[in-house]
């Protein structure tokens, strides 16, 4: 699709280009997962960024995350789809109550688990210094925002940053 799409495409062409191209790989994991029975019961989570000029056009589902680090701040700009922030987000448990939870990986939204999954997409603008983390729950439940934030502020080169993230 960006191939095809020249040099200046709209936020709103990207927002469908997303959801089109989610909607298709939703398809092929349903799909694998119904075809083989090794892999019945599979799905994944997914975080999608897109830069449009000053532009992010970003796309989740499940606990996959991304996060805007700005002015050496660190902050989650995605919202987990998952029982634990449902549960936060209804005031029946803290934000300490959820990490202590053994319930972490209940996402309530994925990839390849319905025939049509939508996609959060969300816009944010981008300014200059701008650093944004893409990240699985391999890493985000490993260690905490402030641990995360030091290393990436530690850290200032891109790849130096990556390993320091891996090697934590």
């Amino acid at each position: 699709w960006f191939a095809h799409a020249g040099t200046t495409p709209t936020t709103s062409d990207v927002r469908k280009a997303l959801q089109e191209s989610v909607q298709e790989a939703n398809l092929a994991v349903l799909n694998t997962a119904l075809q083989q029975p090794q892999c019945a019961g599979m799905g994944t989570t997914l975080v999608a960024a897109v830069f449009v000029q000053d532009r992010l056009v970003l796309g989740h589902m499940g606990d996959s995350r991304c996060y805007r680090l700005r002015d050496g701040q660190l902050q989650q700009i995605t919202r987990d789809h998952s029982w634990l922030q449902e549960q936060m987000d209804a005031g029946l448990m803290t934000p300490e109550e959820a990490a202590q939870s053994g319930n972490g990986n209940l996402v309530t939204r994925a990839l390849g688990v319905e025939e049509s999954t939508p996609m959060e997409i969300n816009e944010f603008q981008v300014l200059p210094q701008d650093l944004f983390l893409l990240c699985s729950d391999g890493l985000s439940d490993m260690l905490s925002l402030t641990e995360i934030e030091t290393l990436i502020n530690q850290n200032p080169k891109v790849d130096f940053c990556v390993k320091a993230l891996i090697d934590a």
